[in-house]
């Protein structure tokens, strides 16, 4: 395994597996996220994020800042409130500020964030806990599960994970092992022609997206649709859409 990341470039001997056989293109867009240690999430800085991020300021365009723009706050919100998401068990994967953590307490949800460098976080509505130690190793638990513009990263290692060219498949394995029955995942990635900006992200097209999606049925594409989406032009970064999936087999 590799544990030296990130890497400048992908290494020779794991090009193949990245590229799926040199079908998919490779852009360079290379970032360093490994030095992340010590985040910290205080109560000031969660308790900001839910007063701003309520169902009404969101409808109203007055969230102010989160992790994306005012259209994907619109889209996750509507996500939650057609597919009931409120007085769940949810874990949100992939997470460097606790956006979408807000939007769902305010939903009145139990929320545990999952991420490869753990948060310092003491509230009471919200948990934060190791992909490693704990996902990976976890089964059956949450009634659904958001991750928006992460699996995209998982085994680039961009933020000092170890390189895996099939780590977002793996990592979609693991949050369908932590779904319950018939449990919601709410997904966002670049989705477009296929491509890899190396070790920035992946874009999703029609040769992966359909590995991604294994085992979860498309509910619902929200705001848009999954041909607008395939037909963008070849880039280096695309769309994130707001996808509904329903764990299946």
């Amino acid at each position: 395994m590799y544990y030296n990341s990130p890497y400048r470039v992908i290494p020779s001997e794991l090009y193949n597996d990245y590229t799926m056989n040199s079908k998919i293109p490779v852009f360079d867009w290379y970032i360093d996220g490994s030095k992340r240690n010590g985040v910290v999430w205080n109560n000031n800085i969660i308790n900001d994020y839910i007063t701003r991020l309520t169902p009404e300021n969101i409808a109203n365009n007055r969230e102010g800042i989160s992790g994306y723009n005012h259209e994907t706050c619109v889209n996750l919100l509507k996500a939650f409130n057609v597919y009931n998401l409120n007085n769940k068990n949810i874990a949100v994967v992939g997470s460097e500020t606790p956006w979408i953590e807000a939007i769902l307490i305010n939903l009145n949800n139990k929320v545990t964030t999952i991420e490869y460098n753990v948060p310092e976080c003491n509230f009471n509505k919200l948990e934060c806990k190791d992909y490693f130690k704990f996902f990976e190793n976890n089964s059956d638990t949450f009634d659904a599960i958001v991750t928006y513009s992460s699996i995209e990263h998982s085994g680039l290692g961009r933020y000092g994970d170890p390189l895996d060219p099939f780590g977002d498949i793996k990592t979609m394995k693991v949050i369908h092992s932590n779904l319950k029955k018939d449990g919601i995942l709410v997904w966002g990635a670049p989705v477009g022609k296929d491509a890899i900006s190396w070790n920035a992200h992946r874009i999703y097209g029609e040769l992966r997206l359909p590995l991604i999606f294994e085992n979860f049925q498309e509910l619902e594409w929200i705001n848009t649709s999954k041909e607008q989406c395939l037909n963008l032009p070849l880039s280096n970064n695309s769309y994130n859409p707001v996808v509904v999936l329903k764990k299946i087999n």
